[in-house]
C-alpha cells in the first residue's frame, strides 16, 4: 500500500502554491507516495463565520492516517492554523515538518529573512541613495514579518541612516487592506519617502496601484519594493524588485527530509537557508534585454487574463444555473451530472462534490448544518471519476476521496477544499491531479459558487418540502388525517380513474359510524370526535397500504382502491366493524362503536359511472345499517 501526505496550506498565496506544490510533487512521485492537500481561504479581513467555515477543513483528516504531515507554515498564520496543528501533530507523534515558519517541537526547514532583506536595504542604500524608507508591514504579531522590518532598521542603522518610526503601515500580507487604507495615508503626506518597502509581494502591487491611482510614477517619483519574488510581480510594470526564497527548492527539500523521517530517520530540528536579493525595475534599475523578455511575457499574459476569466465566468455561471430549480437531492446529482458532463475542462477527469451528513439532514429538517468536524459519513453528491459521472454513494469520512487506489503505480495529488456559507459546513470540494486550478483563484471561485449553489438548492428543496406539507394538509382531515373532501376530488378519484383507465379491478367500499346522532346528543361531541378517531384509525391500519381512505362527512367514509387476487374485501370489512367495537370496549367508552360498511367492486370491464358506483356502495352500506337497527329492536323486544 502506497504511503500518504496530508500537506496543510492557505489558498491565497497562489503564486507561491505554484512553486511549492510543483516542488513538493515531484519529490513524491520518486517514491509513489500520494499527497493529500488540505487548503483554506482563511484572511485577515474576514469574518468570524467565514473564518470558523474555512478553518473547519483542518478538522477533515485524521492525521494518524498519514505517514507524514507537511505544513506550509508561511501561509497558514491568517486564522491561528499553525498551532491549531501543531497541538494536533504533538498528540499524534506522526512525521512532520513545517515549511518557512518555526513551530516549537515540530521540524522547520526554512528560508531565512535576514540575508536576502539586507542585500536589498544595501542596494537602495549604496545604489539609489535611499534614506527615507516607509514599511509597509504584515500582522503586528507575525515573526516572519518582524524579522524582515529588524533587518531594514538594521541596515540603515549600519549606514547612519535612523528609520522614522512613524512611516509603518500595517497592511497584513493583504492586498485588499493596503489599497483600501494606504490611500488616506499617502493623502496626508507632506512628501513621498524614498522607498515604500513591503514585507511582501502582495502588499507592493498594491502600494505600486495606490501610488500611481494617485498621479505618481514608479520609479520615477517614489521606489516600491517587496519580499517573495511573486510570478505576478515579475510580470507587473515595472518589474518589481524583491526577495527570493527558492520556493521550488525549499518544498523539495521539505518533503525529501519528510521522506527520511518516514523512513526511521531522527528528527533534525531547524534547517535554514538563505533568501537572495532579486532585481527588479520598480526600485529604479534597468533590466535590459531580460527585462524586455519579461514584460513580453507579461503583455501576453495581461491579454490572455480577462479572456480566460470571461470563458471562466460562464462556467461559474453555468454552475449558478444548474442547481438554481432543483427539488431533491438526486436532482442535484443531476443537475451536476448534465452540466459537468457537458464542460470539466478546469476541473478535469477526476473530481468529488462531498457533502456532510449535516447538509443532507438540514436539507429535510430544515435545520442548520454543523460548524464543527464532519459526520463518520460522507454523501458523494457527484463523481467525475475519470472522465465519467458515477451514481450517488456514501463513502466513510475515514476514505476522504471517493475510488480512491492505494495500490495505484502512479503518484496522485489530491486537492481538498471546504464547502460552507459562513460557519454552516456543507462538506468539501476534491480534484485530483489538478493542482493548477489554484492559480489565479479559480479554485476558490469554484468552490464558493458550488457551494453557493448548494445553497439554493437547500432553499429550493427546503421550499417544494413546505408546498408539499401545504398541499397535503389542504387535502387531509385535521381531526382524523384521511383525506378530506379535496383530497377525494383532487387525489383519490383520479387515482380511481386511472385504475380504471388500465382496465383494473377496484373497489368502492363506504362505511358509516352507526347512531352518531345519539353519541352526539347523549355523550357530547368530544365522544363523538373520539369515535371518528376510532374508525379512521381502524380503516387505516386494515386497508392494504396502497388504498385510499377519506373522511367524505360528518362521520362517513369513503375508501377506494386496487382490487387485487390477494385481497379478501369481506374480511377487510368484518375487521373494521368488529374492531371498532372491540376498540371502544376496551378504551371502556360509555357506547359501544357500530359500524356498518357496504361495498362495491368495479370490474375493469364496465362502464358504468363512478357517481353509480358510489350510490351502489352507499346503498349497500345502508342496507347494513338498516340490519342492524333492526337486530337491535327485536333484541329489545
Amino acid at each position: 500500500m502506497k504511503k500518504k501526505v496530508a500537506v496543510f496550506t492557505n489558498g491565497w498565496s497562489d503564486d507561491y502554491l505554484d512553486f511549492a506544490v510543483e516542488g513538493i510533487r515531484r519529490r513524491a512521485a520518486e517514491d509513489n507516495i500520494d499527497v493529500f492537500i488540505f487548503l483554506d481561504y482563511t484572511a485577515y479581513d474576514k469574518t468570524p463565520e467565514e473564518t470558523k467555515g474555512e478553518l473547519n477543513i483542518l478538522e477533515l483528516p485524521r492525521l494518524e492516517n498519514f505517514d507524514g504531515v507537511l505544513l506550509l507554515g508561511n501561509t497558514l498564520n491568517n486564522a491561528g492554523e499553525n498551532n491549531i496543528l501543531r497541538e494536533k501533530l504533538l498528540k499524534t507523534k506522526v512525521p512532520s515538518i513545517c515549511l518557512e515558519y518555526e513551530l516549537d517541537g515540530i521540524n522547520c526547514i526554512r528560508t531565512e529573512n535576514l540575508n536576502g532583506m539586507r542585500e536589498l536595504v544595501e542596494h537602495m542604500v549604496t545604489v539609489h541613495d535611499v534614506k527615507d524608507v516607509f514599511w509597509v508591514s504584515g500582522p503586528a504579531d507575525n515573526d516572519e514579518s518582524a524579522a524582515r522590518f529588524k533587518a531594514v532598521v538594521d541596515t540603515l542603522n549600519e549606514h547612519g541612516i535612523s528609520f522614522d518610526p512613524d512611516n509603518v503601515f500595517e497592511g497584513s500580507w493583504s492586498y485588499a487592506i493596503v489599497e483600501d487604507k494606504l490611500p488616506e495615508i499617502v493623502a496626508k503626506m507632506d512628501k513621498l519617502p524614498d522607498v515604500f518597502m513591503c514585507a511582501n509581494d502582495s502588499m507592493a502591487l498594491a502600494t505600486c496601484v495606490v501610488l500611481e491611482k494617485a498621479g505618481y510614477k514608479i520609479p520615477g517619483d517614489v521606489k516600491v519594493t517587496g519580499y517573495d519574488n511573486l510570478m505576478s510581480g515579475n510580470h507587473f510594470s515595472p518589474i518589481l524588485t524583491s526577495v527570493d526564497r527558492g520556493w521550488n527548492e525549499r518544498s523539495y527539500q521539505a518533503m525529501d527530509s519528510l521522506i527520511e523521517l518516514m523512513n526511521g530517520a531522527p528528527d533534525f530540528g531547524d534547517k535554514v537557508y538563505d533568501s537572495r536579493f532579486d532585481l527588479g525595475e520598480s526600485c529604479g534599475c534597468d533590466m535590459g534585454d531580460e527585462g524586455i523578455r519579461i514584460q513580453r511575457e507579461a503583455r501576453t499574459r495581461a491579454f490572455l487574463i480577462p479572456v480566460e476569466r470571461t470563458i471562466f465566468d460562464w462556467h461559474l455561471i453555468d454552475i449558478d444555473e444548474a442547481v438554481s430549480h432543483v427539488r431533491s437531492l438526486n436532482d442535484i446529482h443531476d443537475a451536476f451530472k448534465g452540466m459537468w458532463e457537458k464542460n470539466h475542462d478546469y476541473e478535469g477527469d477526476d473530481f468529488y462534490v462531498c457533502l456532510d451528513q449535516g447538509y443532507v439532514v438540514s436539507v429535510e429538517r430544515d435545520e442548520k448544518c454543523g460548524t464543527e468536524g464532519y459526520s463518520d459519513t460522507i454523501e458523494v453528491i457527484y463523481s467525475m471519476n475519470k472522465g465519467t459521472s458515477e451514481a450517488r454513494r456514501t463513502i466513510l469520512r475515514d476514505d476522504l476521496v471517493p475510488y480512491y487506489d492505494a495500490d495505484s503505480p502512479k503518484s496522485s495529488v489530491f486537492v481538498i477544499v471546504p464547502l460552507h456559507i459562513g460557519a454552516e459546513s456543507f462538506g468539501y470540494f476534491v480534484v485530483k491531479d489538478r493542482q493548477k486550478i489554484i492559480k489565479d483563484f479559480y479554485l476558490n471561485s469554484l468552490t464558493r459558487h458550488i457551494a453557493s449553489g448548494l445553497e439554493r438548492a437547500r432553499q429550493n428543496i427546503r421550499l417544494e418540502n413546505l408546498n408539499r406539507i401545504l398541499a397535503d394538509i389542504s387535502v387531509r382531515d385535521e381531526l382524523t388525517g384521511l383525506y378530506n373532501r379535496m383530497g377525494y376530488e383532487k387525489i383519490v378519484i383520479p387515482y380511481l380513474d386511472e385504475l380504471r383507465s388500465a382496465r383494473i379491478k377496484s373497489i368502492i367500499m363506504v362505511a358509516d359510524i352507526n347512531k352518531m346522532k345519539t353519541i352526539n346528543d347523549r355523550y357530547g361531541h368530544l365522544q363523538g370526535d373520539t369515535a371518528i378517531k376510532i374508525v379512521a384509525k381502524v380503516i387505516n391500519s386494515n386497508i392494504p397500504s396502497n388504498w385510499k381512505a377519506v373522511r367524505y362527512g360528518g362521520d362517513e367514509y369513503v375508501i377506494i382502491g386496487r382490487y387485487d387476487n390477494d385481497v379478501n374485501v369481506d374480511d377487510i370489512k368484518n375487521a373494521i366493524i368488529e374492531k371498532c367495537k372491540r376498540v371502544s370496549q376496551d378504551l371502556s367508552l360509555p357506547f359501544v362503536l357500530g359500524v356498518s360498511v357496504g361495498y362495491v367492486v368495479i370490474d375493469g370491464e364496465n362502464t358504468l359511472g363512478n357517481e353509480e358506483y358510489f350510490r351502489m356502495a352507499d346503498e349497500a352500506m345502508y342496507e347494513m345499517k338498516q340490519r342492524s337497527h333492526e337486530d337491535e329492536r327485536q333484541t329489545s323486544l
